[in-house]
């Protein structure tokens, strides 16, 4: 999915390689075109530049254009790789370990979210049937 590319994977790309200029334009209309604009140029400084447009107003023509409306993300790195020549960096041990304490963390907040919105929901069942209890609900009312 084009979103998951913007979101996930290109924020990686663009970490990885910080002297290649990057830029995103996004368009309103999602029925609209899709591309992925690659430019080249022959200074080691900006050897790549990446643009994402609908309507193509870059200044400089694309060295390589990419159609990426139907594309998934990895289809849409797997052609960004293929058309830059680009090489693919695999993670650090220290970055695997990283990644694994994440998930895991995500793991133990969602069950520590669940469990707390348990306790407030029983708190609050418990103040309400208290509140009945002592006849509160008819001044309320």
């Amino acid at each position: 999915m084009v979103r998951h590319f913007w979101h996930q994977i290109l924020p990686r790309v663009k970490y990885r390689n910080p002297a290649i200029p990057m830029q995103v334009t996004r368009h309103l209309d999602p029925l609209g075109p899709a591309y992925l604009h690659i430019f080249t140029s022959k200074t080691p400084a900006t050897s790549v530049g990446i643009s994402a447009s609908s309507s193509g107003t870059h200044e400089a023509k694309p060295t390589h254009t990419i159609d990426i409306k139907t594309l998934t993300d990895s289809e849409i790195l797997e052609k960004l790789i293929e058309k830059t020549g680009a090489e693919m960096i695999q993670a650090t041990l220290e970055e695997l370990t990283e990644l694994q304490e994440i998930t895991e963390f995500k793991i133990k907040a969602e069950k520590d979210r669940v469990e707390v919105r348990e306790k407030l929901e029983a708190q609050r069942r418990e103040e309400e049937l208290l509140r009945l209890a002592r006849g509160d609900v008819l001044a309320s009312a």
